[in-house]
């Protein structure tokens, strides 16, 4: 490991913030040259525009702080949880204008421009990005036109990112065998019965309805904090469970765990994903999950 000395990481921190562009409300709007990142949803509050590599938010104020991002045209980013660029990262193009939607939200570090590769779509264009592992994490592969054999490299997709549009994912090549509708992105296809098993993909412009998962809403346990470790998914009431929690993924809906079978002892409602369960009073275990559904009004 490289140990640079406080006179040069003061000098690259400066450089960082030297980096944010300060933005017209115009310039806000449309995204500018580079990633727009902002700290609410829906692309709304304080943001600011980077046009080089940010090895640590930390001195421009946003770590842990981004809700929503714009992407430049043609140009793609890649964002990572830890400052430079460890932990989870996932390269991105396009817009995305609420990070919960995929467990991004309010935990990116470092953001650095991606030169190699094809360039992706122009944000409005359809594509799809497929990770080699749950959450978002892993290879990503992006498409962004009917693939009728994705080959057997990149049949081992376990989650999508949907980036525009509405697309088909199917098991068999050439659009054959199980094929399911979506226009969400899926932090596990296992959901769908496809984790492993999609080899082809195409958009559907003007198609039917998504096509709802076995279980419309689900929730994943991580046996360790930021959605590490090993997972267990559930789309039902589990009264008696003994599942080491350290981390949680709201995959749809509205969640109770509690540390007691039963639904007893401590028990929290989610609605969102939690990274480090310590901050809801959980420690290691939790014994029964079940949705909530909303109460009719």
């Amino acid at each position: 490991m490289k140990i640079i000395s406080r006179f040069v990481y003061s000098a690259m921190m400066m450089a960082a913030i030297g980096a944010i562009v300060v933005c017209s409300a115009q310039e806000r709007q449309m995204g500018g040259v580079g990633i727009t990142v902002f700290i609410d949803r829906d692309f709304r509050g304080k943001s600011a525009t980077f046009r080089q590599d940010v090895s640590d938010l930390q001195p421009t104020g946003l770590n842990d702080k981004v809700s929503s991002l714009r992407v430049g045209p043609g140009e793609q980013w890649e964002i990572c949880e830890h400052s430079n660029y460890q932990g989870r990262c996932v390269v991105v193009s396009g817009e995305e204008a609420d990070l919960r939607r995929n467990s991004w939200n309010d935990v990116i570090s470092s953001l650095r421009r991606v030169n190699a590769g094809p360039v992706l779509p122009t944000p409005g264009d359809l594509y799809i990005v497929l990770f080699d592992r749950p959450i978002f994490r892993g290879n990503p592969t992006n498409y962004n036109r009917a693939t009728a054999d994705l080959g057997d490299n990149n049949r081992r997709a376990q989650s999508v990112t949907i980036g525009s549009g509405t697309w088909e994912l199917c098991e068999g090549t050439n659009f054959t065998g199980r094929c399911v509708t979506l226009e969400r992105s899926v932090a596990d296809l296992i959901v769908y019965r496809l984790r492993n098993r999609v080899s082809s993909v195409r958009p559907i412009r003007a198609g039917g309805p998504p096509t709802p998962p076995p279980a419309d809403w689900y929730i994943v346990l991580f046996d360790q904090p930021t959605y590490r470790g090993n997972p267990t998914n559930y789309n039902a009431e589990q009264s008696n469970i003994n599942k080491k929690a350290q981390s949680v993924t709201i995959g749809r809906g509205v969640w109770e765990i509690c540390d007691g079978r039963n639904f007893t002892g401590h028990c929290v409602t989610l609605d969102q994903s939690v990274a480090d369960l310590r901050s809801h009073n959980f420690r290691n275990h939790v014994r029964s999950v079940r949705p909530l559904r909303p109460q009719p009004r």
